[in-house]
């Protein structure tokens, strides 16, 4: 089917199936711990936009997974709407400016362009209930406001970016120093005790989601992601995009394929639109009677200091700092987002209200010299050309709505202010014109079919890999419970990012792979050792091109190891005769402690790898058989957190499984832990003695444990401050 928005990959290829697999191993009764689904087996909970926790993943089960996956897309803007709402009409803000300022900050940039990957907007959705909490608690001493700024916390960071996280706090802290800073001379007490209790209340919500994020913290220490550099041309976001945060589509649409600005369209995240620009800078009048307005700015200035190349960001940037060396340090325009909203409604109310018309008048040349000086822009760069047209035509184009809403606005505030209720309609329409064009809808029928080729593959024996990045997108296969070496993943253990790394360059000083693990080289022997054992191929006609009545494949293919087993149009199913078994005995092994040698032993094409494994360190109580007797192995039981074999071998040797090894795996033999060994650079092994037994696996990860037991002891305070607050509640009522 056409793609309408090509750079929306990750939604199938990565959030989709995340998600589904998670929520579906719940209702199955496991933990969502372990995905064995891509790169060869990888941690699945611990990668945070899984999110198999999020308080949404409710809908779930009430209805099925594409309404409920819709529903939550949904729930995600009404809920920042909502919350934006709510601050705003404890800000004194009047109905229809709250109604427009829930409006701008729900469809803006961040929230629209980040929809779709379910949990973006809704960890963004959370930023103005908690600061509406947080003050509530500044300003009334309400206890139950404190507490209920925990829960929050904890639902935000379950749902999904923890980046959005980070800048919760940072808005948090805005808002206290505002509120607080007047009152420190006059009352250092009560500041102390806010500082405290703010701090009590927001480490209660972290706490609570503990069983997220520890394990997210182990995997990243260990992942390629600490290799993975953020490379600055897309860490910042261009000053040329200024433009952007009132007409969004001036550098062109990847859905209409036009594109032609810096980085891509989801760093147009700046948008709020020419309406909310406006008001948000007629609020600029209200600075020095309303500290919200102070408080707004400042979070203002915080955002944008972080999202462009300013000194102070690219000094977070070098140094680490937030994690911005390895992350998109312009999503902080959330925070732009939610405060241009805001300011939006205060000035909104001010229209009418003695506004000076000096005050509107260079409000709007701000926007009319935007507009007008990028329409230079595009017309000196008017020899650019994109996709073979011009750019000129697709920047004048897309400014002619941002024009025309500037226009309507612009009469309505220097003319009739009294009609400002209009704004409301008005923003709908710009707003949901800019979420309409880059947003996707399908027929349901369309997600994740059957085929012929993948009732093949899911009808045969398992385990098995399969891999075929060209035919299937690596991640794709994982909604069909289908397992492969590749995978794209933000975070994945450093060993298969090198290992792949090596497979694809034939080489041991490879660099690694970063966030796409892919296969490159198909006839690599690593591959028969990852238990790859059938390849998806594209017939080709005599030009290369693929073609239904083709018969020709890469070259890659005519190696004698494939046997071609299943066809259908132009795809062809290829079986690796020289494919390894899963999990396999060897009683031969040699140690080695340096990673490159042992990678470059596996890439020897003499080396034994059905005969001989590679541990990091030696094994006691057996010794080495050169000449293996025929050891047999099954399993029992093969799932994603856990798995069961039986084995039969006629001496002492080594249980060999290519399935990733990484902290939290348990080896059990007879009933009874045993050690697993890191074999063969990325897998685990087990000493096996002679006879019948019976070993499983279980992932039972410490991280999650731990924060497990952190959440309870989390939950534990938070019901003993709610039942105290309770109490004290009931006791001060009674008197009253």
């Amino acid at each position: 089917m056409p793609v309408k928005n090509p750079i929306m990959a990750d939604v199938p290829s990565f959030i989709w199936p995340m998600l589904t697999v998670g929520i579906k191993m719940i209702k199955e009764g496991q933990i969502p711990l372990w995905n064995p689904y891509i790169l060869n087996g990888n941690p699945l909970l611990a990668n945070f936009q899984s999110a198999p926790f999020s308080p949404t993943n409710v809908f779930y089960f009430f209805m099925n997974t594409v309404n409920a996956w819709s529903l939550q897309i949904i729930v995600q803007h009404l809920f920042a709407a909502l919350f934006t709402y709510l601050l705003l009409r404890y800000w004194k803000v009047s109905k229809l400016g709250s109604v427009l300022g829930g409006v701008i900050y729900a469809f803006s940039g961040f929230n629209l362009i980040w929809s779709q990957w379910n949990g973006h907007t809704l960890s963004a959705a959370f930023i103005p209930l908690i600061l509406y909490f947080e003050d509530k608690f500044l300003i009334e001493k309400n206890w139950k406001s404190g507490i209920i700024i925990s829960l929050v916390i904890a639902f935000q960071i379950y749902s999904g970016y923890p980046q959005v996280t980070l800048y919760t706090a940072l808005a948090m802290a805005i808002l206290f120093l505002v509120r607080t800073i007047p009152n420190v001379k006059k009352n250092i007490k009560s500041v102390l005790t806010s500082v405290v209790m703010l701090s009590v209340f927001s480490l209660l919500g972290i706490g609570l989601s503990a069983p997220q994020w520890m394990p997210g913290a182990e995997l990243l220490k260990s992942s390629q992601r600490v290799v993975e550099y953020h490379p600055f041309e897309w860490a910042f976001l261009p000053w040329s995009k200024v433009i952007t945060f009132v007409a969004s589509d001036y550098y062109g649409n990847h859905a209409t394929k036009n594109y032609w600005g810096p980085q891509d369209y989801t760093s147009n995240t700046g948008f709020v639109g020419v309406i909310g620009f406006i008001l948000a800078l007629l609020s600029l009048g209200l600075f020095k009677k309303k500290n919200e307005v102070v408080i707004c700015l400042t979070i203002l200035a915080v955002s944008l200091l972080l999202a462009f190349p300013t000194p102070i960001s690219i000094f977070l940037w070098k140094t680490g700092t937030l994690g911005l060396n390895a992350a998109s340090a312009h999503r902080s325009l959330v925070l732009w987002n939610l405060s241009v909203a805001l300011l939006a409604a205060f000035g909104y109310d001010s229209l009418g209200r003695g506004t000076k018309l000096k005050s509107k008048i260079i409000s709007i040349l701000i926007i009319f010299v935007m507009i007008l000086g990028f329409g230079v822009y595009a017309y000196t760069d008017r020899a650019r050309t994109v996709y073979g047209a011009s750019i000129l035509p697709i920047a004048i184009r897309n400014l002619v709505i941002p024009s025309g809403v500037l226009f309507l606005t612009s009469l309505v505030i220097l003319i009739r202010p009294k009609l400002k209720f209009i704004f409301i309609g008005l923003s709908v329409i710009e707003l949901f014109y800019f979420g309409w064009k880059f947003t996707p809808f399908f027929d349901k029928n369309l997600i994740f079919p059957k085929t012929p080729v993948l009732d093949f593959l899911m009808s045969q024996e398992k385990p098995f890999r399969v891999t075929g990045n060209k035919v299937i997108p690596m991640n794709m296969r994982m909604a069909y419970g289908l397992e492969s070496p590749e995978g794209y993943d933000a975070v994945y253990p450093a060993w298969i990012a090198k290992i792949l790394a090596a497979l694809n360059d034939a080489s041991s000083t490879a660099k690694f792979t970063r966030r796409y693990g892919f296969v490159d080289r198909e006839d690599s022997r690593l591959l028969d050792l990852f238990n790859t054992k059938y390849f998806l191929a594209i017939k080709l006609d005599d030009r290369g091109s693929p073609d239904k009545e083709g018969k020709n494949l890469l070259p890659v293919f005519n190696n004698p190891k494939f046997k071609k087993v299943f066809e259908d149009k132009t795809v062809v199913v290829l079986e690796n005769k020289n494919v390894l078994a899963r999990a396999f005995m060897v009683y031969d092994w040699d140690v080695i402690l340096d990673g490159n040698q042992q990678i470059d032993k596996l890439l020897d094409e003499k080396y034994p790898l059905s005969k001989k494994i590679i541990l990091n360190e030696d094994v006691a109580g057996i010794s080495r058989s050169p000449n293996p007797p025929p050891g047999k192995v099954s399993y029992e039981v093969y799932k994603e957190n856990s798995s069961i074999l039986n084995i039969n071998t006629p001496e002492s040797g080594i249980l060999f499984v290519s399935d990733t090894f990484y902290p939290g795996w348990k080896a059990y033999l007879d009933g009874k832990e045993t050690k697993i060994y890191r074999a063969d650079f990325a897998f685990r092994a087990v000493v096996i003695p002679q006879g019948t037994h019976k070993v499983e696996f279980k992932y039972l990860p410490e991280s999650f444990y731990t924060g497990l037991r952190v959440s309870a002891i989390s939950l534990l305070f938070f019901i003993t401050i709610l039942g105290y607050t309770s109490l004290k509640y009931r006791k001060s009522h009674v008197k009253n």
